[in-house]
């Protein structure tokens, strides 16, 4: 009798702890989301390890902030640190060859698309076997359902 008590209370205060973060939540998210709003910008539509989308553009910045630390180890201020990442961006930009691209720099291959849009070099991506894994698990699970 007192183990099915305590497991109903526990049971019973698990739901309260529940409706009260949602309310948190619901408060917090209402107050962020007009403060994005007050500032011009929007949500991100992507949900918490499931942004498997914008694995490129995390790379990207990734790799741009590396370049920053090599290129400017010294940054002392946000202005520097502002003046920093432009200028890793524009190095990043036309002048750090690619391999992918044949030695070219994206600023290089950006211009030569831009000049002759009906003679684009195609250059393909190197595929990860993460991305591969990932849409192979949901391939199974599509078959499993069907």
């Amino acid at each position: 009798m007192k183990n099915g008590v305590l497991i109903l209370l526990k049971k019973r205060f698990l739901e309260q702890v529940k409706r009260f973060i949602s309310a948190l939540y619901l408060i917090f998210m209402t107050d962020f989301l007009q403060e994005l709003k007050e500032h011009g910008m929007s949500q991100s539509m992507s949900r918490v390890s499931r942004c498997i989308n914008n694995g490129p553009m995390e790379g990207w910045q990734g790799l741009i902030k590396e370049m920053r630390v090599v290129l400017y180890p010294n940054v002392n201020s946000y202005e520097d640190m502002e003046e920093a990442f432009k200028a890793t961006i524009e190095y990043y930009i036309n002048y750090d060859p690619q391999e992918r691209f044949n030695g070219k720099t994206t600023g290089q291959v950006r211009r030569e698309a831009k000049d002759n849009p009906e003679n684009i070099i195609s250059y393909p991506i190197k595929q990860d076997k993460r991305y591969k894994n990932f849409w192979k698990k949901i391939d199974e699970k599509k078959n499993q359902l069907a």
